[in-house]
């Protein structure tokens, strides 16, 4: 049985500042360092279709590792929000540019004001949301008209993928996590893929909250999505 995972504010954010110290390492072994290949392709994406990236929102930004792939874009101020403040300790000490300006936030109260930002990204962060379709509706007032969501995000497996799913992010993950972080916290990790939407349903919500959905590009055995999306 998957047991649903606790998604209070209290509980993500003391987890995160739990694991924040071991966090980049932990995500580039679980990944085979692939994940970086992933939010180079957002940033390859972004300036491709030359999209305006004059204010950017990276969103549960974390210890920072899509927000440096964003800077590189040169955009006119980014800013890295995320529940946690130990992550943005983090993020502080690694990142350096001028017009970046970190911010401790929930993602369904944001302080900023409407229409502001040309961009918004998340990684892995948006199945941890514990209230996902006021996040998502807040997200759309900050951006701008025709304004673009990118969201990459890990699904639960299918069909004959599951039980490799199962083992590897089941069994390996939390027991490496455990032994490399002291926390138990990579069993949620595990437990909240499991119990979040599938692709098609998370797609719904998105549009049902005022997206349209551009383009799905599968990774990882189609266990890790990269969603773009536009405000309606």
């Amino acid at each position: 049985m998957i047991k649903s995972p606790d998604k209070s504010k209290e509980k993500i954010e003391s987890m995160f500042d739990e694991i924040a110290p071991a966090y980049d390492k932990l995500n580039h072994l679980f990944t085979l360092n692939i994940d970086v290949r992933w939010r180079k392709q957002i940033v390859k994406h972004i300036s491709g279709n030359n999209i305006k990236s004059g204010n950017i929102l990276d969103l549960a930004s974390g210890t920072g590792d899509l927000t440096k792939e964003l800077i590189k874009l040169n955009p006119g101020i980014i800013y890295a929000a995320d529940i946690s403040s130990k992550m943005l300790e983090i993020q502080k000490n690694k990142i350096r540019y001028k017009n970046l300006q970190l911010i401790q936030t929930e993602a369904q109260f944001m302080p900023f004001d409407d229409e502001y930002f040309d961009i918004v990204t998340i990684g892995f962060g948006v199945r941890n949301f514990y209230n996902l379709k006021e996040s998502l509706k807040e997200i759309r007032r900050v951006l701008r008209p025709e304004g673009k969501l990118i969201i990459l995000e890990m699904f639960k497996a299918g069909g004959l993928k599951t039980s490799m799913f199962n083992f590897y992010f089941g069994k390996i993950m939390p027991y490496a996590g455990n032994k490399i972080s002291k926390s138990n916290a990579y069993s949620y990790l595990f437990n909240s893929v499991n119990s979040f939407f599938n692709v098609k349903e998370f797609t719904e919500i998105c549009e049902m909250c005022g997206f349209e959905t551009e383009s799905l590009k599968n990774n990882f055995l189609g266990i890790v999505n990269t969603f773009y999306l536009t405000k309606k």
